[in-house]
């Protein structure tokens, strides 16, 4: 009997929805005359996305994946690995296609993501719960009271400033996401409702995307890196968001 495994699936925008896999093969791709694909990757005006770019199939009890040699390949993330797919592959519970879907001003990849969740899978921490990474670098300080930032290095602490009211923003929801100063690690989705509330909230007309989170994260570099072209405190994560280091004993 097939599991019912599902499919959610996150726009280069953080839109997300399901699509419950009951049966294979199934295609991914993008819409293409007299062709509709059994999960649809669009709009795609500018054709990142292959006609047919990878299937899914069940056979023996699993499922598995093959990208169908498409043009800008596909992805596969399994816990902290992620490599070009060759060959056909074994998925699992928490495994991540990501599929090149837009480009953003700067050049940087915005993929869809689409991730397979078994519901007969014990589920792992939430992504972005404390207690993942410990990082030993330069790290952030947020003094809550006095709502005031600390680059920490070596030993020392020094004030930051210029900081805007949605860099703070950014900041206090990332670091009240640490405990006892793990990397806590933020997905794009997750910034965007934390900067400008839920869809239903924002003004009619008004949408935000990555590009916008973006641009908060540059301006805060700009104020808490020693060297804001290679970040060490607020990090990306390629395809997925950003991880902000904070001082190890840092109360959330």
């Amino acid at each position: 009997m097939v599991r019912a495994m599902t499919l959610r699936i996150s726009s280069p925008e953080g839109v997300r929805h399901g699509v419950e896999l009951d049966g294979g093969p199934i295609t991914i791709g993008r819409t293409a005359p007299d062709h509709v694909p059994d999960v649809v990757l669009g709009p795609d005006p500018q054709r990142w996305v292959g006609r047919l770019h990878c299937t899914l199939d069940f056979t023996e009890g699993m499922w598995s994946v093959t990208d169908n040699a498409s043009v800008n390949g596909t992805l596969l993330r399994h816990g902290d690995v992620t490599e070009r797919l060759q060959g056909r592959k074994r998925v699992q519970h928490g495994d991540t296609l990501l599929i090149l879907g837009d480009m953003d001003p700067d050049g940087s990849p915005l993929y869809w993501e689409l991730t397979f969740l078994d519901p007969h899978t014990t589920r792992p921490a939430p992504f972005g719960s404390a207690a993942e990474v410990r990082h030993t670098g330069p790290c952030l300080r947020y003094d809550w009271v006095a709502a005031r930032a600390y680059r920490c290095e070596n030993g020392g602490e020094t004030p930051i400033s210029g900081l805007r009211p949605q860099g703070h923003q950014l900041l206090r929801y990332m670091a009240g996401r640490s405990g006892g100063g793990a990397a806590v690690a933020c997905d794009h989705a997750e910034l965007i409702t934390a900067l400008w509330g839920a869809r239903e909230e924002w003004a009619p007309h008004r949408s935000y995307n990555r590009m916008d989170i973006a641009g908060v994260v540059r301006a805060v570099r700009r104020c808490v890196e020693a060297d804001p072209s290679n970040p060490r405190i607020l990090e990306t994560i390629t395809g997925i968001g950003y991880r902000l280091n904070v001082l190890a004993g840092d109360p959330p």
